[in-house]
């Protein structure tokens, strides 16, 4: 893996799916992928021992090249699909090994939270007076929704995805499929909802502009909205014609050709493409709008939608609101605490305004079920200090699986190694 710029990246994230691990190296509002590696997980998982031995290796000898080769730069991971798919014994083993090897937190986001940021990767791309259609085909399920402006005003989830179609449709994946495109599509047609809006305009995410680049889809200049990001768009009509010809014409080992660094995703283009098509029938899209976009643009863009901030509330109060007020500031809700003015500060347990006549037992049960409600916990720790009931919360999070950021390296030798990640 080699380091393709001299500039010196702010920070680091790296996607694991089902087949591959990329890195992108972020340069202010700048996203570059740097480096992908193709590592089957999913077809080698082994559910009884969690990851194929040979697939374990190969992740942590990647993560570490990628630590090796950005001294000094925060690293983050976000790791999907088949890890999902881990009982909960094999997912905590394999997030303590990578802590315990690389130093760095394997953080298994939820089918909600990859959702969350594909949307948000999405969300204003650009203004109309109409509703648009965001299409997010995954492996057990697809998700479907529609964005006026910046809102979702309405989501449907859909137990329905490339998995159950290759599952279904067995030979799919032959060398040239023997199933009819219009038996499947309409297959999927009759498994899905309808729907209350009526959008004439779709994103289909998931790497689908490069796939259809590849595949050579007649592709129209973007005349809906400027985006460097989407220059692209595809009527129906053309979209089936050439969905026709790849189940037709274009074996499973060609399609793999376009795509050398990554062949396996391939094993994919067809229940994908078929399924995407039943949604754009089902819904009259007139025009499609494939794009790249993928859950790093919307970590980039907003990392957390909810979290709890625990601390010393007593010595580091001023700190922890600052840390609030900055996170407000970039719409992520913050659930507790809820209220900011002390009502008997510098005492052993801060009650603030709008907590009068609570006791400080329910206070923190509170405090513990926001924890549970919470995309992270992240602990504002000064120097390093963390109180008490801060050390409590940690180890409810711990409990519970969540995910734990430390915005300064703890004093505490034991909480350095608890996996959890260090600065926002």
């Amino acid at each position: 893996m080699n380091n393709s710029t001299k500039n010196i990246s702010t920070r680091v994230l790296i996607d694991a799916g089902s087949s591959s691990l990329k890195v992108y190296k972020i340069y202010k509002d700048k996203i570059e992928l740097s480096a992908v590696q193709s590592i089957p997980f999913k077809k080698n998982l082994m559910p009884e021992t969690g990851l194929a031995p040979h697939d374990k290796h190969e992740l942590l000898e990647f993560i570490k090249a990628v630590k090796n080769e950005n001294p000094n730069t925060q690293i983050k991971i976000y790791a999907t699909a088949v890890f999902r798919y881990l009982s909960h014994e094999h997912k905590v083993a394999l997030v303590d090994e990578i802590f315990e090897r690389t130093g760095l937190y394997f953080n298994i986001i939820s089918h909600d939270m990859e959702n969350f940021y594909l949307q948000n990767a999405l969300s204003g791309k650009f203004h109309s007076n109409e509703p648009v259609l965001l299409v997010n085909i995954g492996g057990g399920s697809t998700e479907l929704v529609v964005m006026y402006g910046k809102e979702p005003i309405e989501k449907v989830n859909i137990d329905l995805g490339v998995a159950s179609i290759l599952k279904e449709f067995c030979q799919i994946n032959n060398e040239y499929s023997p199933y009819n495109l219009k038996q499947i599509v309409e297959h999927c047609i009759e498994k899905l909802p309808t729907l209350k809006n009526k959008p004439r305009i779709a994103f289909y995410t998931g790497g689908e502009l490069k796939y259809m680049k590849l595949a050579e889809y007649n592709l129209k200049p973007n005349h809906i909205f400027k985006d460097e990001l989407h220059p692209s768009l595809i009527s129906l009509k053309d979209l089936e014609r050439k969905n026709e010809e790849v189940f037709k014409y274009i074996s499973l080992t060609d399609l793999k050709k376009l795509m050398p660094e990554n062949p396996e995703w391939m094993n994919g283009a067809r229940a994908c493409s078929a399924l995407a098509q039943a949604v754009f029938e089902k819904y009259n899209i007139d025009y499609i709008i494939p794009s790249d976009a993928n859950l790093i643009d919307g970590v980039v863009r907003q990392e957390f939608k909810s979290v709890t901030l625990s601390g010393s509330f007593r010595k580091h109060l001023n700190y922890i609101v600052e840390i609030r007020a900055k996170l407000i500031k970039e719409n992520v809700e913050v659930l507790s605490p809820r209220f900011t003015e002390p009502k008997n500060a510098g005492e052993e347990f801060v009650i603030f305004s709008g907590e009068e006549g609570l006791s400080p037992l329910n206070l923190e049960r509170h405090h513990l079920e926001s924890i549970e409600k919470s995309d992270a916990l992240i602990v504002c720790d000064p120097q390093g200090y963390v109180g008490a009931s801060a050390l409590i919360e940690i180890g409810y999070a711990q409990a519970l699986g969540k995910r734990i950021i430390f915005i300064e390296k703890p004093e505490e030798f034991m909480l350095n190694t608890l996996p959890s990640e260090i600065g926002l």
